[in-house]
């Protein structure tokens, strides 16, 4: 076994700049407006109301959803040796993605059911074509099991996603549906741990060695790792439909033995890397991945209605505690790796990610994020909303840095450019 470091042959399916970069782009926009809605219009003591809703989709959709994205359209094709057939189709994606994600959430705050509708509607377009361009990446790709294995069930998964979040979306502006609590459960696990978490969850097992210089993590535990994820998702989504909490707290384990298979693999790979320095760029990451199991947990305490608002907790610390935290730590990551491959010059000079990464910005960010989970946290699981009000302030403040590092490294690949040309 050799050290992951798919960067030596992906330059010839490296795709445009400006595709990967746009979404991301978005989403860090996205993420300061989920956190301003949070600080000025919502009220989570009243439970998901309007503008709660609001700035939980636009995590969703603007930032989760954008990442995934986007980080899918660059990173697959260096799994599969396969590069994306369409730049200009990722591109109508990102168009149709962010327009549909402004008129859902303008539409959930001004509580205008039929812009809500056609947010969502283009909002599944867009993801709906994304499917079909994984989908095609995947098809004959049969080495990488562990990779494409989390591809596929996520490419399924967003599908079935799109097929329930447009019905849901219709829903609201001609009202057909009568009891619709389970396809809004089942809804949010596809959403949360089927596209979202097992992309993440694939990924990981090329990114996290790739950026440490490990070895690549043992086949035989992501083999495991993909049947447990895969079936406990299966699971969880039947209880949701059929509204069995026992099915789905079945499910919930499983999906705790395949990230803790998955983490055990990815953490004995770490032990071996070859880059021994790795920084304070792994700490949110691996906090996120630590944060996993941990939101598991909190949905079968809701499920069993252990302690109030269980169920807030649940969707928190699944949305922000896990998937954001670990999606943020990779963007940064990926963002100066991306940057210093589009940057070589004539010569093949590259700048070194250490040139492009500011290290303050990433860690006051991280800071302030942490205060914001733990704060609005425990403000939903207590009922004191000016906790919640002064976590969100927090959140605020550090999706602000986050910005500010990703303007940084903009600024910083520019002046490299222009002291070498």
């Amino acid at each position: 076994m050799f050290p992951v470091d798919p960067s030596q042959n992906a330059k010839g399916r490296l795709l445009p700049p400006d595709v990967p970069f746009r979404f991301f782009g978005a989403a860090i926009l996205f993420h300061i407006l989920a956190w301003l809605v949070l600080v000025l219009l919502a009220k989570p003591s009243q439970g998901l109301t309007w503008p709660v809703l609001a700035a939980l989709h636009l995590l969703t959709l603007g930032v989760l959803a954008m990442v995934a994205t986007g980080a899918s359209f660059q990173l697959l094709p260096v799994a599969t040796k396969r590069t994306v057939r369409s730049p200009n189709l990722c591109r109508s994606i990102f168009w149709m993605m962010t327009g549909g994600v402004l008129a859902f959430a303008l539409g959930l705050l001004g509580e205008i059911h039929w812009l809500v509708a056609a947010g969502g509607v283009l909002v599944a377009l867009g993801l709906v074509v994304t499917a079909v361009l994984l989908a095609d990446n995947l098809l004959g790709v049969d080495d990488m099991p562990v990779v494409t294995g989390h591809a596929w069930i996520a490419t399924l998964s967003l599908v079935a996603v799109e097929a329930l979040g447009g019905v849901l979306a219709l829903n609201l502006a001609f009202g057909f549906l009568g009891a619709r609590s389970p396809l809004v459960l089942a809804h949010g696990l596809l959403a949360t741990f089927g596209f979202m978490g097992m992309l993440a969850s694939g990924l990981s097992t090329i990114l996290l060695p790739m950026f440490a210089l490990s070895l690549a993590p043992s086949e035989r535990l992501g083999r495991m790792a993909l049947a447990c994820n895969g079936t406990g998702l299966l699971l969880a989504v039947a209880g949701a439909l059929v509204e069995q909490p026992y099915l789905m707290a079945l499910g919930g384990a499983l999906g705790l033995c395949g990230m803790g298979l998955l983490g055990w693999s990815l953490v004995q790979a770490f032990k071996k890397r070859m880059r021994k320095r790795t920084g304070f760029f792994f700490l949110p990451i691996w906090t996120g991945a630590a944060l996993g199991p941990v939101s598991i947990l909190s949905g079968m305490a809701a499920l069993f209605d252990l302690f109030p608002n269980a169920g807030l907790l649940f969707i928190w610390l699944t949305v922000v505690g896990w998937l954001l935290t670990f999606l943020l730590g990779v963007l940064q990551r990926i963002m100066p790796f991306l940057a210093s491959m589009h940057s070589a010059t004539p010569l093949g000079r590259t700048p070194l990610l250490s040139q492009l990464m500011a290290e303050g910005l990433t860690k006051t960010h991280f800071v302030l994020h942490v205060i914001a989970l733990v704060a609005v946290g425990a403000g939903l699981v207590l009922d004191v909303p000016l906790l919640v009000r002064l976590g969100a302030v927090s959140g605020l403040l550090g999706a602000l840095a986050f910005a500010g590092y990703g303007f940084e490294l903009y600024r910083r690949v520019r002046r490299f450019k222009s002291e070498n040309i």
